[in-house]
């Protein structure tokens, strides 16, 4: 995938991170967590891997993809994104990303 839609923002590049940030983000990835935690996930992974949109910038040094994602799913909201495209979109991303950090078995099991 090297596009996203996001419908009522347009089509956006894709920008692999380094991979200690995909590494925050694959790190926070999990099968029991609630929706408010895997809707701040989904909007880190849009944040960070789409450019041009007019989103916050990422922290590297904090280190912290779920506060993070909030600002970013606010941004997204205020902008007219669906909750559930934020998850959709976001959950795309985080599974181009996972190669970077995870092992093909383990991605198959997220």
């Amino acid at each position: 995938m090297d596009k996203i839609e996001i419908k009522s923002l347009g089509e956006f590049e894709i920008i692999k991170p380094r991979a200690c940030v995909s590494y925050d983000l694959i790190s926070c990835w999990s099968d029991n967590q609630s929706r408010a935690h895997l809707g701040r996930l989904a909007a880190a992974a849009i944040g960070i891997a789409v450019g041009g949109a007019g989103l916050p910038k990422y922290d590297i040094d904090a280190a912290m993809p779920i506060s993070y994602g909030g600002l970013v799913l606010d941004r997204l909201i205020a902008k007219g994104v669906e909750p559930a495209e934020i998850i959709e979109k976001g959950m795309l991303i985080l599974t181009e990303l996972a190669p970077q950090i995870l092992r093909e078995e383990d991605i198959k099991k997220k």
